[in-house]
């Protein structure tokens, strides 16, 4: 069990630090990708509810951390996408790659969407039209691309880990 913690609190980590210095450069007309939302729908594709829940919700903290407007937006935003995702995870083909991309692109829009109905809202915003074709769908379609890569290291990543978790008893 501790392996397990180890190799998602790195995982985590390591998106933290991808996130912020590398992810900076490999901007596309001004939208970055967020590879923290890709881990965290990666991981609501390939384990049980309550995991990815609690993986999300580190992801999304991790993420108000980084973005530093307001603490705990994203991270209750992406435990609740991430549970939502993981419940239709036993009914899906996970070797599909069309699967991670779809379930990418669609929490992209629904996380990034109400992002910007509360910023709207609260401070008043009024090109909603504009936000949603140049920064919303772009950054969507951008995570969607990267979400196979990502995904397939995942899930690599669980691989070895559920290899060296069986404990072995004797009857």
């Amino acid at each position: 069990m501790s392996r397990k913690i180890l190799t998602i609190t790195s995982l985590i980590y390591a998106s933290c630090l991808l996130q912020s210095t590398v992810f900076e450069y490999i901007e596309i007309y001004g939208i970055r990708p967020n590879l923290l939302l890709i881990v965290a729908i990666s991981v609501a594709l390939l384990r049980s509810d309550l995991e990815a829940a609690f993986v999300g919700l580190a992801c999304g903290l991790a993420m108000d951390i980084l973005v530093g407007r307001a603490l705990g937006w994203y991270g209750l935003s992406f435990f609740l996408v991430n549970f939502l995702v993981a419940q239709a995870n036993p009914k899906l083909y996970k070797e599909n790659p069309l699967i991670p991309a779809f379930f990418v692109f669609t929490s992209t829009i629904a996380i990034e969407t109400l992002y910007y109905i509360i910023t709207y809202f609260l401070k008043g915003y009024k090109d909603f039209v504009f936000v949603i074709t140049k920064l919303i769908l772009p950054e969507s379609l951008y995570n969607a691309i990267l979400s196979l890569p990502v995904y397939l290291f995942i899930s690599f990543l669980y691989k070895r880990i559920d290899k060296y978790n069986h404990t072995h008893t004797r009857i």
